[in-house]
């Protein structure tokens, strides 16, 4: 059994590795990355401003890192903080045109990569390793 643990872990941690190599930018760190999609993810959605708690709840990430990764985005010039007009006291976050252009070229390399995986894999390859990865999350998420 411990060798399949390490097979699995290793298999899991070499997939992980690759992902982030392949698409991170050398403007940006995973971490960044992430919260860069989540931004996006959150105002094309609700199309309305997006908050620092909001990152920080809909992530459960503190609010302190959440404001960490906000100031590295905001000096690398991906993010602005704007005082909201209605309640001076909050701050929304907004992407700039150098951060959507450095996301929109994050997901065409994701979609190469999705392409890349389909093509080698036949179709019920693919449908098998999906119904996989999901069921492998389901299974992470009860322990939560």
């Amino acid at each position: 059994m411990t060798n399949l643990n390490d097979t699995l872990s290793n298999s899991i941690h070499n997939f992980y590795k690759t992902l982030r190599q392949k698409r991170v930018t050398s403007d940006l760190v995973f971490h960044e990355t992430i919260i860069l999609r989540n931004i996006l993810k959150i105002q094309d959605i609700n199309k309305t401003p997006i908050y620092p708690s909001d990152l920080s709840t809909k992530l459960n990430l503190s609010r302190s890192y959440i404001t960490a990764v906000l100031n590295s985005l905001e000096s690398k010039g991906l993010v602005i903080r704007i005082i909201d007009s209605k309640d001076r006291r909050r701050i929304k976050i907004d992407v700039t045109s150098k951060g959507r252009e450095i996301f929109d070229n994050m997901a065409q390399r994701e979609l190469e990569q999705t392409d890349m995986l389909i093509n080698e894999l036949s179709e019920e390859k693919t449908v098998q390793l999906i119904n996989l990865l999901n069921q492998a999350t389901q299974i992470l998420t009860k322990e939560e």
